[in-house]
């Protein structure tokens, strides 16, 4: 099993010539403590230390105040990187491409083995990737933050919310999403209700349904479907033009509703009955003022479709205990 922090401290030494003890150095806090001595003490004088404790550390083993400030040890990071590779406009792009590309994968699988979820990973490195008001050494830093952060703590959780947070701070840009076209086909439809069944989704791509089910929720809070969604049971198995959180789906009274959370491309159902096609949400350009979308109901055999490309199909399952990975982590 990968660690996320090894798989960090690796690529810094293998990519970047960075030696795991300056990294750490480079990284901690002078003030964190483990123990009676400080993490920098402890990194200076043992070196087992520093790959038991450091380089293997579990997620979650270090919070962020032991941290020095993501944002300025990131940028002193990415200045040795792109001397090491060259500097100038072809550093910053064989960083970019590291860490949208090979690095970007590493982590993501990393993530993955230990139990989290890969796909918020993978859904930020989309969004920062073809986010259009980044240059190319903006867009190498923030990637290169995420990556940095989520080895160092453990979850890309945390690290999407440093990362969104300098963006917006510095460069007065958030992890939005982009418009796209989803054509026509936002006329309502009554639906009729089906009552007391377990449901779960299946992604469709190419037409094809792809394996894991991912059961909903029968909490009160349901399931929330979106890129960067992080509540429990969130599904996050989606493509880039969905929205942080883009659709909630509940059940109520026996009867399973969706709902839109304003996201930036919509969503639509098409009735698994009839074929017909009938709105939860319209895109955001298409959205009037003061009126309320949905909620829709949705039944067995029905089409969800968020934004442009995401689709997953609507099945009725065994029951409330079947087994699932609501991530759908590959």
């Amino acid at each position: 099993m990968e660690l996320p922090s090894h798989t960090l401290y690796a690529d810094l030494k293998n990519f970047g010539r960075i030696s795991n003890r300056d990294a750490a150095l480079a990284l901690f806090d002078p003030e964190a403590r483990y123990g009676e001595l400080t993490i920098r003490s402890r990194a200076l004088n043992d070196r087992s230390f520093i790959s038991r404790e450091i380089v293997h550390a579990r997620p979650g083993q270090y919070g962020v105040e032991c941290f020095q400030d993501f944002p300025t040890s990131v940028r002193a990071l990415w200045s040795v990187l792109l001397a090491r590779h060259g500097g100038g406009d072809a550093g910053c792009r064989a960083l970019l491409a590291h860490y949208t590309g090979s690095a970007a994968e590493k982590m993501r699988r990393a993530v993955a083995d230990t139990g989290g979820d890969a796909n918020l990973y993978a859904n930020t490195i989309q969004k920062l990737s073809v986010e259009p008001g980044l240059t190319d050494e903006r867009r190498g830093q923030l990637c290169l933050m995420l990556f940095v952060v989520t080895g160092c703590l453990g979850s890309p959780g945390p690290a999407i919310g440093i990362v969104d947070d300098f963006a917006t701070e510095a460069f007065s840009l958030g992890l939005g999403t982009i418009e796209t076209s989803v054509g026509p086909g936002f006329a309502r439809a009554v639906r009729p209700s089906e009552r007391g069944v377990q449901l779960g989704l299946l992604r469709i791509l190419d037409g094809v349904a792809q394996p894991p089910l991912l059961a909903l929720s029968l909490a009160p809070e349901g399931t929330v479907i979106g890129a960067l969604a992080t509540t429990p049971n969130a599904i996050t198995n989606v493509d880039v033009d969905v929205s942080r959180e883009h659709l909630r789906i509940y059940r109520r009274g026996g009867t399973w509703w969706a709902q839109g959370l304003g996201s930036t491309n919509g969503t639509t159902l098409i009735s698994g009955d009839t074929r017909k096609t009938s709105v939860i949400e319209p895109p955001r350009a298409e959205r009037k003022p003061g009126v309320t979308y949905g909620p829709v109901k949705i039944t067995n055999s029905d089409t969800l479709c968020l934004g442009a490309t995401t689709r997953f199909l609507v099945l009725r399952i065994a029951g409330p205990h079947a087994q699932h990975d609501a991530k759908g982590n590959e």
